[in-house]
């Protein structure tokens, strides 16, 4: 296996390394070790993969970022060693490219053949290789989505309202409870879970966006918390903020006591509801991921037009969660520190087809960005 260790294991990792290999530097470690010098400083200060196998089985506290198979690079877009798989090259190019190819290889080889190919296919070249990287990743989807397909059973889950005593001020009110989990209350949980905050002083509850997010709170999550709760929201703009702010004991104790949802400081303590988790829906997981995705949530272009989308949330409970409740529908997540993140036009495509947003904000980068791979990325993505 190669694992991606982070900055703090890397750190304590080679500092046992120079113990055990009784070494004062690394390029006297290196030697022992017989690793080239450079390899082994980019092993410790960049956040490359590294082999298990370097690892003392006395070193602790190992923080494993991710890991792959040892011939992971060497599968990645049919290269081995460097070198183009040469059926691969001719299925990419069809046989006339192909053959032509190979004529230029033949007329000198070496560095003059190897620029005349790259001048009349390189473009080419790079766009089936893309292609191929685009089909692989299509298909490690699909293949995720047909083994997790019958782990989708579509449990209802009914609530005991029991628990909840509503006082005499939600009862002028009118304020309803959910009786049952449903795709807008899994929204809304993923909401409170991303910028909500449930206090159980005075039966405080409150959402707090960024103030440029005023049109998804107003036109939006006012709508949504009528559906629910029945209840009417005033909006709020504390600081440079906007939300909204609730003092209901039936909803707070309706969090809290029925949904299992902490009140106080989040950091750490927030986990997906089991009422959320037991439903084994497809549209409630979506649901709840594009609330905490409208609230926590960004989209980027990384160099090369490479979008980009994630969410950062301080659990690594719900971090890990949220991976595990993303793969089942078929993405590809990856994790690094607090951020989950989907990379390339292919998981992009499939979270607007799927998850896509309801908070202006969001819906607009999405489609800049979908705008963006439509115009730059091959034609298979279209």
């Amino acid at each position: 296996m190669r694992l991606l260790l982070s900055k703090k294991s890397r750190k304590k990792l080679f500092n046992l390394l120079k113990g055990e290999y009784n070494s004062k530097s690394f390029r006297e470690l290196s030697k022992k070790m017989n690793i080239p010098f450079k390899t082994l400083k980019k092993w410790r200060y960049a956040e490359l993969y590294m082999p298990d196998m370097i690892i003392p089985k006395t070193f602790e506290d190992l923080e494993i970022i991710d890991q792959k198979e040892n011939n992971w690079g060497a599968k990645k877009g049919g290269i081995i060693g460097g070198k183009i798989k040469t059926r691969n090259l001719r299925e990419r190019l069809g046989e006339k490219k192909y053959s032509e190819m190979m004529s230029i290889m033949g007329k000198g080889g070496g560095k003059k053949a190897i620029k005349l190919i790259q001048k009349k296919y390189g473009k080419s070249l790079k766009d089936k290789q893309v292609e191929g990287k685009i089909r692989k990743r299509e298909l490690e989807s699909k293949r995720l989505e047909i083994e997790n397909e019958s782990f989708f059973t579509d449990e209802k889950v009914i609530f005991n309202l029991k628990k909840v005593q509503p006082n005499k001020f939600d009862r002028i009110r009118k304020i309803k409870l959910p009786t049952e989990m449903s795709n807008e209350l899994a929204e809304e949980i993923g909401i409170h879970l991303g910028d909500g905050c449930l206090r159980n002083v005075r039966n405080y509850f409150s959402v707090r966006c960024d103030v440029r997010e005023k049109d998804y709170v107003k036109d939006y999550l006012f709508n949504l918390y009528k559906i629910l709760y029945n209840i009417e929201l005033k909006m709020i703009f504390p600081k440079s903020l906007s939300g909204f702010e609730i003092h209901s004991k039936s909803i707070c104790e309706f969090k809290n006591k029925v949904l299992k949802i902490p009140s106080g400081p989040k950091l750490e303590r927030l986990e997906i509801p089991e009422a959320i988790t037991k439903t084994r829906n497809k549209e409630i997981y979506r649901s709840f991921i594009r609330g905490l995705f409208d609230t926590d949530g960004c989209i980027y272009i990384a160099r090369g037009n490479y979008p980009r989308v994630s969410i950062t949330i301080k659990s690594k409970k719900l971090m890990i969660q949220l991976y595990d409740m993303l793969k089942k529908l078929g993405f590809i997540p990856s994790i690094y520190k607090w951020t989950i993140t989907l990379h390339g036009p292919t998981m992009l495509k499939k979270w607007i087809k799927e998850i896509n947003s309801n908070n202006p904000k969001n819906i607009a980068r999405l489609q800049r960005a979908n705008s963006i791979v439509d115009s730059t990325w091959p034609c298979g993505l279209k």
